[in-house]
């Protein structure tokens, strides 16, 4: 019952004027409670957190890394655990490591997280802060949307809400932005006369349309093999699918080191071909292989690589483009309407004037009405601001 309704008028005003100060104070307190920081949540010491980082600092705030560790557990849970990690990529939280041995008073404002292995830790802090630390997630989270106060979606993660059903793709706690963001912006042009191609390989599967087979191996294969390169960086940027490894080993490395005659008599020598693998320790930056090269040939499933590579002014050019299907080939028929990436094909094929004719120098009547096109420029740092400024006013909507 409303004790409002039995005091006098004056007697009313004074009450409302009450709950309205103990309101503000309580959120003043609520808000003066959390430390000034912003904390990173990662599940991986090696690889740099680009996306997060770059969100972190532009809020202005101090940063802080927290790393989520598996717990050891009993066989019987561990074996579901891992079960559980294979059906929907995630990993176990040691709560210890992230958001275990502080005090209420010892969360962060805000909490980032850019990976499904991260998103126990992110859920965590949220849970022992009671709701008071933001959770902000880049990507689709692999949980109830409303778990998540921020999230940044490309617009392949909206495609996707969209196909679930109309009224999830337009959230109030999400702003979407045409690539995924990656942390970095442009940088300086590489002489074309010595070209630097840089291959980049992902985890060889993408389950809104393509999965890397041996028949699109061999076609990369041959391609580069007729580009005649001297020098070619082959990127692991991330955990491949088991028996993509021994696949590339097999069709794509030991045939870019043999020397090769092609089918009009050319001799290919072999080419210098480097092996990075960015998952293990003292291996140089993905960032700093795509900065020194040329041009950027990626799998159609590392939509990752496609982000930087774009945002450094670097041509891209996708492997397995063609075989895509769903939302993934309306995605890069998007992408490749907006002059962004482009597809990568042997020559002598039927889409021969796709090849790069800037490095192989050879133009056809096709390649010189598509090829030659400039290459669009993508300002990431314009996306990054927009989602930094949505989650200024999304956390000043939840305080308020």
């Amino acid at each position: 019952m409303n004790t409002l309704l039995y005091l006098p008028w004056h007697a009313r005003s004074v009450q409302r004027r009450c709950i309205a100060t103990a309101a503000k104070a309580h959120r003043a307190e609520r808000h003066s409670s959390l430390l000034p920081e912003t904390w990173i949540v990662s599940s991986n010491r090696i690889l740099p957190d680009y996306p997060a980082t770059s969100i972190a600092q532009l809020l202005e705030l101090p940063i802080e890394t927290k790393y989520t560790v598996p717990q050891p557990t009993r066989p019987l849970i561990r074996s579901l655990s891992s079960l559980r990690s294979r059906l929907f990529n995630v990993s176990s939280f040691d709560s210890q490591s992230a958001a275990g041995s502080i005090t209420m008073g010892d969360f962060p404002r805000f909490a980032i997280a850019s990976c499904n292995q991260a998103l126990p830790g992110l859920l965590e802090i949220k849970k022992r802060s009671k709701g008071r630390t933001m959770a902000i997630y880049l990507g689709l989270p692999n949980t109830k949307l409303k778990n998540i106060d921020a999230m940044v979606l490309s617009r392949l993660d909206q495609m996707k809400l969209r196909s679930l059903g109309p009224a999830r793709a337009n959230l109030d706690n999400a702003i979407s932005t045409l690539l995924p963001l990656c942390g970095l912006s442009s940088a300086p042009p590489i002489d074309m006369l010595k070209p630097r191609v840089a291959v980049c390989i992902g985890t060889g599967f993408e389950s809104m349309g393509f999965q890397l087979k041996s028949d699109d191996v061999d076609r990369l294969a041959e391609g580069l093999l007729q580009l005649s390169l001297p020098n070619i960086t082959i990127v692991l940027n991330d955990q491949p699918y088991r028996g993509l490894k021994p696949m590339l080993e097999s069709r794509l490395i030991s045939k870019l080191c043999q020397r090769t005659v092609s089918a009009d008599g050319t001799e290919n020598l072999p080419a210098d071909v480097k092996v990075v693998d960015c998952l293990q320790p003292d291996q140089p930056s993905l960032a700093s292989i795509l900065e020194s090269s040329s041009h950027v040939i990626a799998t159609a499933d590392n939509i990752p690589v496609v982000s930087m590579a774009a945002a450094m002014s670097r041509p891209v050019y996708i492997a397995g483009m063609e075989r895509t299907t769903g939302l993934l080939r309306d995605y890069y028929h998007i992408l490749d309407t907006r002059n962004l990436v482009r597809r990568f094909y042997p020559l002598g094929s039927r889409y021969s004037y796709m090849l790069m004719p800037e490095i192989s120098g050879k133009v056809d009547e096709f390649s010189a009405i598509r090829d030659h096109d400039p290459w669009a420029c993508y300002d990431a740092r314009q996306d990054l601001r927009q989602a930094v400024a949505f989650i200024k006013n999304r956390f000043a909507e939840i305080n308020k």
